[in-house]
């Protein structure tokens, strides 16, 4: 079972209160260089400048890191970030608008929990995708040159008797800490639980036996090397995490679209859209379809299909038949494996290791991925429908690793505001 525990976090001074919004920053790894130079210059405290380096080649001769610890010393030495006087644990909420103009609200809280065993027989932290070496290698040097825990990973968790959202409710009538509105428009507001009744409480409706992570990888498992790397301290043993309920219906999961940034592999001949149409179902779209329209077909064909941009071609809408996995489980049949395994890898000649290497970019936005394809930034584009929370969960407690980047959870919890030094 998992121990989720309240900690004595560093903030940034209440007299910065009123400049949150430009104080905080989105998760390191959906930060571009060009929103990289925007937080740098937003405000010269902005916590970006503890999360990313700034300039290139820092990462490789160790200064980034040490430059962040030192940094992070400064800002406690001369009063930017203050650590509360009790453990607490921090209600979180977001506000935001979907698609049809209502107002959705996210609440969960941050707080500390235990790091599990390696190797051990309960498996209460549920990961559901793969992660590279280097990212994992960049995080654990961070984590270690500055013993404090910068951004949370986040986490879902069962709470079957709603007791946890009461509490959280609850403290969310209280005055916040401080509110703030995103360049995306969506709205944190952030508190502080420490009365140890409340905190209790929290607790005790809060005995989940396993989580799941939703974003953060990464940062969870640079969290486990710290805690093996330093045995004797006991700080190490734990990871700052937003936990939510799966119940809650303020989060939203969007897939993350496929940027092919390199021609197939050697030896293929003819274009992308030659290439599967000879391998695969492909039907066109109208030429000047808008994104909206692609991914309004794609959404209603379902599982199994995928919109490919192709440049000086119409999009095209692909089918896999199936299944085509070896084994029966249908966990192999998820989009993001069939996608990886039938065409990067099958068609294309793209394997994992290449992937890993740069091969495919990334985006969330299906928009921008059109836009590089026409612009000719990238040699094609495949667009996804959004797996299913209940598949993503099923797939973590079988122990399947889903491809890096399958999901895009929905809005993102936010670095700045809360630190946890050990």
């Amino acid at each position: 079972m998992t121990e989720i525990v309240p900690f004595r976090a560093l903030r940034y001074h209440p007299r910065f209160a009123a400049e949150m919004a430009r104080l905080v920053a989105p998760p390191y790894d959906v930060i571009s260089a060009q929103e990289l130079t925007h937080y740098l210059k937003l405000h010269p405290r902005n916590v970006v400048r503890l999360i990313l380096p700034g300039e290139a080649g820092r990462r490789e001769d160790g200064s980034f890191y040490s430059g962040a610890a030192a940094l992070l010393h400064r800002w406690q030495e001369e009063g930017t970030l203050q650590q509360d006087p009790e453990a607490s644990f921090y209600p979180y909420r977001q506000t935001y608008r979907g698609p049809d103009g209502k107002e959705i609200r996210r609440l969960g809280f941050l707080g500390a929990l235990t790091l599990p065993p390696r190797g051990g027989t309960g498996r209460t932290v549920l990961p559901h995708e793969k992660t590279l070496d280097a990212p994992r290698q960049d995080r654990t040097r961070l984590i270690e040159a500055c013993r404090a825990n910068l951004s949370p990973i986040f986490l879902l968790h069962p709470d079957t008797t709603g007791g946890a959202g009461r509490c959280l409710e609850s403290a969310a009538h209280r005055e916040p800490l401080f509110v703030f509105r995103d360049g995306m428009g969506v709205t944190h507001e952030l508190w502080r639980m420490h009365e140890m009744g409340d905190v209790a409480r929290l607790q005790e409706a809060l005995l989940p036996d396993w989580t799941l992570i939703a974003d953060g990888h990464h940062r969870f498992e640079s969290a486990m090397d710290v805690r093996d790397r330093l045995p004797g301290d006991p700080g190490a043993r734990y990871v700052l995490a937003f936990f939510c309920s799966l119940g809650d219906r303020g989060f939203r999961v969007f897939p993350i679209h496929r940027l092919l940034q390199e021609r197939q592999a050697p030896g293929q001949e003819g274009d992308l859209a030659g290439i599967l149409r000879q391998r695969h179902a492909v039907t066109d779209l109208p030429k000047d379809a808008e994104p909206e329209e692609i991914l309004g077909r794609l959404r209603e064909v379902g599982e199994r299909h995928f919109a490919v941009i192709v440049r000086n071609a119409p999009p095209l809408l692909l089918r896999i038949d199936g299944p085509t996995a070896q084994t029966s489980d249908p966990l192999e049949e998820l989009d993001t494996i069939l996608l990886q395994r039938e065409i990067l890898t099958a068609t294309l000649g793209i394997s994992l290791e290449a992937v890993a290497g740069g091969a495919i970019g990334y985006t969330p936005d299906a928009g921008e991925a059109i836009r590089k394809v026409k612009r000719g930034e990238v040699e094609g584009a495949f667009l996804l429908n959004p797996l299913r929370v209940e598949s993503v969960v099923r797939a973590a407690q079988a122990g399947l690793r889903l491809p890096q980047k399958s999901t895009y959870f929905y809005p993102k919890v936010y670095s700045g505001l809360v630190i946890r030094p050990f």
